[in-house]
């Protein structure tokens, strides 16, 4: 999967900034975007704010930093464990679709998740870079995976339709702060209805 690029920063500024990425997450999480303050940040990460700065311009693109950070993380999540199935289309699909339902699910995530819906309207970049290093590769990579028994078009097409299959009602409910019980047993449920509208 596509990561975006990391600037070429020596091993101590890479330190700083994965720091200020850590302080950032745990303002924005407990706090909420518009709360939050480069102050915050700056005590949470055990650096000067000024620091912040140089790594970050703005709070708008600290916050666009945490969400490509996440993206990447997570892209990284998924190959890994891709490249640790038997290779076949329905292991790998099946690997990604667990990685992706039990990422996503987890309550930092939809934190998060929430946070960058919230603030999509006002700061139209931010829901850009979430669909662009997020969103877009995951669909991608399922395509690509399609690809070995359908053409492109169909590929990108059952792809997509994947994605919302296994995340489904479950993390809607989720993201709603709805309790939903047997929540292992659903996106099982779902993840093997994905696999077979994918690959039907």
């Amino acid at each position: 999967m596509n990561s975006s690029p990391i600037p070429d920063l020596t091993p101590l500024q890479r330190r700083k900034r994965s720091a200020i990425l850590d302080g950032a997450e745990a303002v924005f999480l407990r706090e909420g975007f518009s709360l939050a303050t480069m102050d915050d940040v700056a005590a949470a990460a055990g650096v000067g704010k000024q620091t912040v700065y140089r790594h970050f311009k703005s709070k708008e693109a600290l916050f666009v930093g945490l969400v490509v950070s996440k993206c990447v993380q997570f892209g990284e999540v998924v190959s890994a464990r891709s490249e640790s199935s038997d290779g076949s289309p329905e292991a790998v699909l099946r690997e990604l679709g667990w990685s992706l339902a039990r990422n996503l699910i987890t309550p930092d995530k939809l934190r998060l998740y929430r946070a960058v819906v919230a603030e999509a309207e006002r700061f139209p970049e931010l829901g850009k870079v979430f669909y662009e290093h997020g969103a877009k590769p995951v669909r991608a990579f399922a395509a690509e995976i399609l690809r070995q028994r359908f053409d492109k078009k169909t590929a990108a097409i059952r792809a997509s339709t994947f994605v919302q299959i296994v995340l489904g009602d479950t993390h809607l409910e989720l993201t709603l702060g709805y309790e939903v019980p047997d929540v292992e047993a659903r996106l099982a449920a779902q993840i093997e209805e994905a696999l077979e509208a994918a690959l039907r």
